[in-house]
């Protein structure tokens, strides 16, 4: 079994043993007490007291620490000021021992990350290859979600990512396809770990009061070029062209000009079906997906370019599908056609309501609100989006956090055309009013969780689905349950 070997890791660092700690080489550094098993180094980064006894007790035989812990039963490697340096040196092991033989594509930008980085998996599965796929969702090999648990975030904690890496190398995985946020790549999430391929898809205002503006926001996604081989860049995005101008690295172009080398030529519809059109290498490519728009054209020619910066060529291109909570249909009895998207900025819910625009005959809903606690410059350009585009925006809650509901609406609605605009606080009784509204042949999107399983509210998190609010409406309906039993 290989394993890390402890003399390499430390030289040069400024650290300190306490206890005996004899061990010449460690298998895994797990900095997740729950994830710990026997004879793991547990990390300590914030020196809690309850996580370090749960270590303890589910086998870890070392802490790797910054502060000395007292009264600790088992020995402690201490590194006061250059954890940074073990984490990449962590990452450049985990790739030599393990990731050399996987080639590893990172994806940045503020929408479609997600979208993205599963139409490269799925790619690369018709093209007969293994691969692994990390992002919102979770973690993914050849399209089934892995049962162990790792913690929910977009871009992985780092030693959450080295043991999926580690997993990958043991289940003969040839690629990584995973989700680089900005927030991940600023907390150093992925170490110095090698990216053969770093895409850049766009970008947008989101996350600006945790990087404190556009500037910052987009400096943490331009770490990714740091990390990469090469890049795959959305031309028709200007700060994309100027990470790539900016940079040194071969470069693979995508977007709608004929000087790219994925063209993205044009969209075909039918009754929820569309056909995407490009040009690669002076080809033809076709690619069909059902009940999508203009901007998934772009995500499709995102991973296109991906594989062609990967060198795979395309024997064959089937249908693509829609990750889950994005412009996910449900299907019902009564003719409305009802969507869930996890769309939550701006541009992310003008994509989904042109598109939807695009194909409605009769009346759009759009069921959205914005989170609490978070970029509130984009609350007002939600309500223009959602008034410009539907007959009737129905205002909400999305994880309001600590902030007023109330207060988040009033900012949503400021300086909108309030005769399109409805008001619900509670996000089950907003959704339901859209449905009970809604004359068949109608539209209702409804925006902002996707794929969540919870609302956040006054420090709680209790279990929310829009999508299974949805559902149990129906039924309801339909006389299968009753109304008292919960929808949520």
């Amino acid at each position: 079994m290989t394993i890390y070997p402890l003399k390499e890791l430390l030289y040069g660092l400024d650290y300190k043993i306490i206890g005996d700690f004899k061990e010449l080489a460690i298998e895994r550094f797990i900095d997740h007490s729950k994830q710990i098993k026997e004879g793991d180094v547990f990390v300590s980064e914030t020196n809690t007291r309850g996580f370090i006894e749960e270590a303890i007790q589910n086998g870890a035989k070392a802490i790797l620490t910054e502060f000395f812990v007292q009264d600790c039963s088992i020995p402690q490697l201490i590194i006061p000021s250059d954890m940074h340096l073990l984490k990449e040196r962590i990452s450049l092991m985990t790739y030599d021992l393990y990731g050399k033989r996987i080639k590893t594509i990172g994806v940045t930008g503020t929408n479609g990350k997600t979208t993205v980085a599963s139409f490269i998996g799925q790619l690369l599965m018709q093209q007969n290859r293994s691969v692994c796929v990390i992002g919102t969702l979770g973690v993914f090999i050849n399209g089934q979600k892995l049962e162990k648990k790792f913690r929910s975030n977009t871009t992985l904690p780092f030693y959450d990512f080295i043991q999926v890496v580690r997993h990958c190398y043991e289940q003969k995985v040839e690629y990584i396809v995973l989700e680089a946020s900005s927030q991940g790549l600023l907390d150093n999430r992925l170490g110095i770990y090698p990216i053969e391929v770093g895409v850049f898809l766009n970008i947008g205002k989101d996350h600006l009061e945790f990087h404190g503006g556009m500037v910052p926001y987009k400096k943490s996604k331009e770490l990714l070029v740091t990390l990469s081989k090469q890049l795959v860049i959305n031309s028709d995005d200007e700060w994309c062209r100027s990470v790539a101008e900016r940079s040194d690295l071969p470069v693979i172009h995508f977007g709608e000009q004929y000087t790219n080398d994925i063209i993205f030529q044009k969209v075909d519809y039918s009754t929820h079906m569309v056909t995407y059109k490009f040009i690669v290498e002076d080809k033809d490519v076709h690619v069909e997906m059902g009940n999508s728009g203009y901007y998934n054209g772009m995500n499709i020619a995102a991973a296109l370019a991906s594989l062609h910066a990967l060198r795979i060529p395309y024997k064959e291109i089937k249908s693509l599908t829609l990750p889950k909570g994005r412009l996910e249909r449900i299907p019902n009895g009564i003719g409305v056609e009802v969507l869930v998207d996890y769309a939550h900025t701006p541009d992310a819910l003008e994509a989904c309501l042109t598109t939807i625009k695009s194909y409605a005959k009769q009346d759009i809903y759009v069921v959205f609100g914005c989170g609490g606690n978070r970029d509130k410059q984009k609350r007002k350009g939600m309500g223009e989006v959602a008034t410009k585009y539907a007959t009737k925006a129905i205002i909400t809650s999305d994880n309001p956090r600590n902030e007023r509901p109330e207060d988040i609406i009033a900012e949503i609605v400021n300086g909108v055309n309030q005769r399109k605009v409805l008001i619900e606080p509670d996000r089950k009784k907003a959704i339901i009013l859209a449905l009970s509204t809604a004359k068949r042949g109608d539209i209702i999107l409804i925006a902002g969780k996707g794929h969540e399983q919870e609302q956040i509210a006054n420090g709680l998190v209790v279990p929310f689905s829009d999508h299974q609010v949805v559902l149990s409406y129906f039924e309801e309906l339909a006389g299968v349950i009753t109304k008292n039993d919960p929808v949520a």
